[in-house]
C-alpha cells in the first residue's frame, strides 16, 4: 500500500479501511497522480504499489468508455467535478492491466475533502464487469442497485440500523465530500441542523469524525 505523507489524523483512518477492502481501490490526487493503491488493486491489474506510486492514472491504466473512447486523460473530468466539489455517479470503465489485458469494471467515487494546498483526493472503487462481456444481451436484466436506506436497513450491524433516512442521506453527502454548508442547503436545513444530524450519526456509529463515519459506511457496504 502506498498513501500520502501528509494525510491528517481525520482523513488516515479511511485510508487503513481501504487498504483492507477486498474491493480494489486506487486513490488520486489533483494533479491526476497515484497516491494510494491496494492488495486488491494489485491483483486486479498487476501493478505493484511501488509501480503505481506517483504514476499518471491516464497514463499507467489508459482508461476507456465501453465504446473504446479515451476517458481518462490529464484534464480528467471527474478530477474537475472533485475540484468544484461535485459527487460523481457510478460509471463503467475499461482498463489496461500490466499484461496488456482489459479489464471492465465499474468504478464508484469517494471525494476525501482535506485542507489546502492538496484540497481533495479521489478513491476510486473498482467492481469487475465480467459478467456482462459473458451474458448475451438482452437474456438478463440486471438487478437495480439498492438504495442506501435499504443497505442500512438490512445491514446486519445494529449500529448502521440505528441510522434515521435522512441521517442516512447525510452519511452518503459526507462520503461524496460535502461540507456541512452544502449539505445544508441540499437538505434545505439550516447549518446548525446539519451539524446536529451529523454529529446524531457520529454518535449513532459510535466514532468520533466524519472520516471514521465514512470508512464505516465503506466496510459495511452501505453505499
Amino acid at each position: 500500500m502506498i498513501a500520502p505523507a501528509c494525510l491528517s489524523q481525520e482523513i488516515a483512518p479511511l485510508f487503513e479501511s481501504l487498504a483492507l477492502s477486498p474491493d480494489p481501490v486506487f486513490v488520486t490526487d489533483r494533479h491526476n497522480r497515484i497516491v494510494f493503491w491496494n492488495r486488491s488493486a494489485e491483483r486486479m491489474l498487476g501493478y505493484t504499489a511501488d509501480e503505481a506510486a506517483g504514476a499518471s492514472c491516464a497514463g499507467m491504466l489508459g482508461g476507456c468508455d465501453v465504446h473504446g473512447n479515451r476517458y481518462c486523460a490529464e484534464t480528467c473530468p471527474v478530477t474537475q467535478m472533485g475540484a468544484r466539489g461535485e459527487p460523481v455517479r457510478e460509471f463503467g470503465l475499461r482498463l489496461r492491466s500490466k499484461d496488456g489485458r482489459t479489464v471492465l469494471v465499474d468504478v464508484s467515487m469517494l471525494n476525501l475533502v482535506v485542507r489546502p494546498p492538496d484540497g481533495f483526493f479521489l478513491a476510486h472503487i473498482l467492481k469487475p464487469t465480467l459478467a456482462a462481456e459473458v451474458a448475451p444481451r438482452g437474456l438478463h436484466k440486471e438487478d437495480p442497485p439498492r438504495s442506501a436506506l435499504i443497505a442500512v436497513r438490512e445491514s446486519p450491524d445494529a449500529r448502521a440500523r440505528k441510522l434515521t433516512a435522512r441521517e442516512v442521506d447525510v452519511l452518503g453527502m459526507l462520503a461524496a465530500g460535502h461540507p456541512t454548508p452544502e449539505i445544508a442547503s441540499r437538505l434545505h436545513i439550516s447549518n446548525l441542523t446539519a451539524r446536529n444530524h451529523i454529529q446524531n450519526t457520529l454518535d449513532k456509529l459510535e466514532v468520533h469524525s466524519k472520516a471514521e463515519a465514512v470508512a464505516f459506511a465503506f466496510q459495511k457496504r452501505l453505499f
